[in-house]
């Protein structure tokens, strides 16, 4: 058991398991419990003490702490991936049937989800729209097989933002403003526009699941 080895575990790792368990079981509560996720941190990083230890005990300062950003993402990383786990079999699928988006993606499909919203255009026709004028093969915009279903996923989550993040987002991708104009309209420098739509488009990527933790 792991309580009977704690003691000999680097006190960094017990913070770390400790905040990267808070963090995970914000967004996967319904399905692991916070002290589980801490315990499989614990064992992640004691089934590679001689490594963790050579991290944390770098003399040089700045690289100790580069080491420990990159142990404590890599933790993250790692307990993500239980809890999706833990989150497929309780729901019974398996964790390789998740879909997962990059901002590029959404950047392409947005246009259309928000047309669909703003203007009433069908879902299957903007589907058509999509696979006749994009481009195909490894760089069409569908990801996890159907496009359709990757169009309503998008629209769902779109609809569940803040009303800042789809205001900004239907500047940006349906009325297609540069920057410029979105700063003009925000009332703000193109540069803080810029962060902004970034923002929301993460939030959205965020809705739809996050960024997948198996790359």
């Amino acid at each position: 058991m792991v309580s009977g080895h704690v003691t000999n575990v680097h006190p960094h790792i017990l913070d770390f398991a400790a905040s990267v368990a808070r963090s995970v079981t914000n967004r996967y509560g319904r399905w692991v419990e916070k002290d589980d996720v801490k315990q499989e941190c614990i064992i992640w990083a004691m089934s590679r003490a001689e490594w963790v230890d050579e991290q944390l005990n770098e003399p040089d300062t700045e690289k100790r702490k580069h080491n420990e950003q990159k142990l404590a993402w890599q933790m993250m990383r790692f307990a993500e991936r239980y809890a999706r786990k833990e989150k497929a079999i309780r729901s019974g699928y398996k964790p390789g049937d998740e879909v997962f988006y990059q901002t590029a993606t959404l950047g392409k499909l947005l246009p259309f989800v928000i047309a669909s919203i703003l203007d009433g255009t069908v879902l299957e026709t903007a589907q058509e729209m999509i696979l006749d004028g994009q481009p195909k093969g490894s760089s069409s915009p569908a990801e996890g097989g159907s496009l359709l279903a990757t169009l309503m996923d998008i629209k769902n989550s779109f609809v569940a933002l803040e009303a800042e993040d789809r205001r900004i987002l239907i500047l940006r991708y349906h009325e297609q403003m540069t920057l410029a104009q979105i700063g003009a309209v925000l009332e703000c420098h193109a540069t803080t526009a810029d962060r902004r739509c970034d923002h929301a488009l993460r939030n959205l990527l965020d809705l739809l699941g996050g960024r997948s933790p198996y790359q």
